[in-house]
């Protein structure tokens, strides 16, 4: 058994694993064809000076990538401007847009950066096709957009991230059980490397400061698992390698201790039970009359959502004379998405459900405790002045005393003499 739980232990934050899921998830919705209209005929412009000197002084050259720009953020203020409740986060989100057209894209050809020409604006395009993409629940696209907003008028590293994790937030939102998995394990991870960031910032950093830092020390733990765990890593001068240092192994050590099989089950098989009240009546939860279901609709429906791997008939339960019907319990209905994690690669196929369902979770708090020992120690902060200069100073000095006190002897001969 030992031999068993290490082997999900290390086969679930793998590389290959999540990759193939990515795949799967990109193949039930057309997403991959969504990535290959991201990317614009507009060819990336270098950065280099002669190179970037020539593309803003040029009207022709830099023309073509602030008017796709422009329609893209434009598509993401129309959105919002159509589908989002009224109300004082609407109108926000709206100014905010606005504000990040006028003085990111609609600047002076100089003030443009390589990030928003090149990184931004194909994810802002990807951002703008993915908002269309009605296999996306509108909800989620509608939440997507204005949690964007908050992070536009931002420094330009931090905007670029806050739009990077938008788009791909957008193409997790995929409909599918492994398109689910992805998009559950990213949350997860953000979750759980913010709070550990904020937990070590805040013994290390001033307030001000470890607010200021927040993001870009998350990218910096999530460049540092990007490997293991299927992330992508972003280039953020802010995100360096010593923090990863620092708090990379206890990051790792972290996920693997809180992201297991058996949490993302439960996670699923919360969200299964949710969407068959949503999908029939608040009264599944206790029973309903067994002639009120319809249970070939509800199906189709199910299988909208979460594939075709999740099963109906495991996730109902009929009374014995089969006049009321009931959600299943959370761990039967968790044990089907366990055998259904087989099937798409996520676990060994001859794991055992109620094996792995029976290990015990932790929270973020106990495993921050449990993995505090791999913290490393923070960067040693340089002396506001070279010390090797008093150092060399001082012995001047001295040098200086001996060569005056001679002096003054060979006077004092001379004068008696």
């Amino acid at each position: 058994m030992p031999a068993n739980i290490q082997q999900l232990r290390t086969s679930l934050p793998s590389t290959n694993v999540w990759q193939n899921l990515n795949t799967q998830a990109a193949a039930a919705t057309g997403a991959q064809n969504a990535h290959q209209t991201g990317n614009h005929e507009l060819p990336g412009v270098h950065p280099s000076g002669q190179s970037w000197h020539a593309f803003t002084s040029s009207k022709n050259q830099h023309q073509p990538y602030v008017q796709h720009l422009n329609q893209s953020i434009n598509g993401l203020h129309e959105f919002i401007h159509k589908h989002a409740a009224s109300g004082p986060q609407k109108r926000k989100a709206l100014t905010n847009v606005q504000n990040f057209s006028t003085t990111k894209i609609n600047c002076k050809p100089a003030a443009l950066t390589p990030m928003m020409v090149n990184e931004n604006r194909r994810n802002l395009h990807l951002i703008a096709q993915q908002l269309k993409n009605d296999a996306i629940p509108l909800e989620q696209r509608v939440g997507l957009a204005l949690a964007l907003t908050e992070g536009l008028n931002v420094c330009n590293e931090g905007a670029t991230l806050n739009i990077q994790s938008c788009a791909s937030e957008l193409i997790n939102q995929q409909q599918g059980l492994a398109g689910i998995v992805v998009g559950l394990k990213n949350q997860l991870i953000d979750q759980q490397l913010l709070q550990l960031v904020k937990h070590v910032d805040a013994r290390q950093l001033s307030p001000a400061m470890a607010e200021a830092f927040e993001i870009h020390h998350v990218q910096a733990l999530k460049n540092h698992v990007a490997g293991q765990w299927g992330l992508t890593a972003i280039e953020d001068r802010y995100a360096t390698d010593q923090y990863q240092h620092q708090v990379g192994p206890m990051a790792q050590a972290l996920l693997e201790k809180t992201i297991t099989p058996a949490t993302l089950a439960n996670l699923v098989a919360d969200r299964i039970a949710n969407k068959l009240v949503e999908f029939t009546s608040s009264e599944l939860n206790a029973g309903m009359p067994s002639e009120q279901l319809k249970t070939e609709p509800l199906r189709r429906q199910l299988q909208a959502e979460f594939g075709t791997r999740i099963d109906l008939q495991h996730c109902l339960q009929f009374s014995e004379d089969y006049l009321t019907v009931t959600i299943q319990s959370r761990e039967a209905i968790a044990a089907h998405v366990i055998d259904s994690f087989k099937n798409i690669g996520l676990v060994p196929k001859d794991a055992s459900a109620s094996f792995i369902l029976s290990e015990k979770t932790i929270s973020t708090q106990q495993a921050i405790e449990q993995t505090s020992h791999l913290l490393g120690a923070p960067p040693v902060r340089q002396m506001a002045f070279n010390a090797s200069f008093w150092f060399g100073h001082t012995l001047n000095s001295s040098q200086q005393e001996k060569e005056d006190e001679e002096r003054k002897k060979t006077q004092r001969h001379h004068t008696s003499a």
